[in-house]
């Protein structure tokens, strides 16, 4: 019953921005260039912003490093493992591969797992998904925003790649945001208004504009959109699984301690890779629909881990 509560209130009212970009864009309230000057608006404003406040307040000092480590090597394995597959079996560029191996690893932790955990276990028992979110938003999303940007740049000297990045707001945020955590900086009070008043703005924003798109979008199940959402509802969890297993973390309480981590990487496809798509002008069909199944499929799945 609990698990339903929680579906019901906060997930399916965050997705339902979503659903209300759908209607939007069918009924040609908002067109598709619409949809990327928002998409625009929220990676560079509203995200940045948000970043900024989850990696600053994060207890860093506090994550268990064992676990995390695992996690982002496994992520990594998945990683390669999608991009091989989406560059050389279905010839995909390489900035949609990367895109596409983005989402079998990146989660919709902050908004779809993390409000189920705090549920099962309360707002001061969730530091595992609170890392992963941290530790996804430093690294894994930082990595693929790198690798884009470097992808879009051609054959660019790294100092190059390296000014252009100084001067995108996601990276700068990031950055700051890590400066600020492990400071361990007390921002004041304003500021922490203004992060947390703005950067709430950035998940229905970008939700709104993929629903936009996704009602133009003409939905088929073919052969990459099973293939990813394959990898991304079984693959990288049961990797997950046998790696934590083959580690001893599930031994004794290590179940009880650590399959927050699992739960962590059964989750739907985070919608960052659809709004990097359109940011970057890379398309976006595939990609779409990817966050849209996990998220329906995931469903079932969280529920029979939680």
């Amino acid at each position: 019953m609990d698990i339903l509560t929680v579906l019901f209130n906060p997930i399916l009212p965050v997705f339902a921005i979503m659903a209300g970009g759908f209607v939007a864009g069918r009924a040609g309230w908002v067109s598709l260039a619409d949809a990327r000057v928002i998409n625009r608006f929220a990676m560079t404003v509203l995200l940045p912003i948000f970043v900024f406040n989850l990696i600053g307040t994060a207890p860093m000092a506090r994550f268990p490093l064992g676990e995390v480590v695992l996690y982002a090597a496994v992520e990594v394995v998945i990683f390669a493992g999608a991009f091989l597959i989406a560059r050389y079996a279905f010839s995909r560029d390489p900035a949609e591969s990367v895109l596409l191996a983005f989402c079998c690893i990146f989660v919709n932790n902050a908004l779809y797992v993390l409000p189920i955990s705090i549920l099962l276990y309360g707002p001061d028992g969730v530091l595992p998904v609170t890392s992963v979110v941290t530790v996804d938003s430093i690294v894994t999303f930082a990595g693929a925003m790198i690798a884009l940007q470097w992808i879009g740049m051609g054959k660019a000297q790294p100092r190059a790649v390296l000014m252009s990045l100084a001067r995108t707001p996601l990276i700068l945020a990031i950055l700051c945001g890590v400066v600020v955590g492990l400071a361990q900086i007390q921002l004041p009070g304003p500021i922490m208004t203004f992060v947390q008043f703005n950067g709430a703005g950035a998940a229905p924003v970008a939700l709104f504009a993929l629903g936009v798109v996704l009602s133009q979008t003409k939905f088929e199940w073919d052969r990459v959109v099973i293939s990813f959402t394959l990898i991304k509802l079984f693959a990288f969890p049961l990797l997950l699984w046998a790696v934590f297993m083959s580690a001893g973390k599930f031994d004794g309480d290590g179940w009880a301690q650590n399959s927050q981590f699992l739960m962590a990487s059964a989750g739907p496809a985070g919608a960052m890779g659809f709004s990097l798509a359109l940011l970057h002008n890379i398309r976006s069909d595939a990609i779409a629909q990817i966050v849209v199944w996990t998220s329906l499929l995931t469903l079932v799945s969280l529920a029979v881990l939680a």
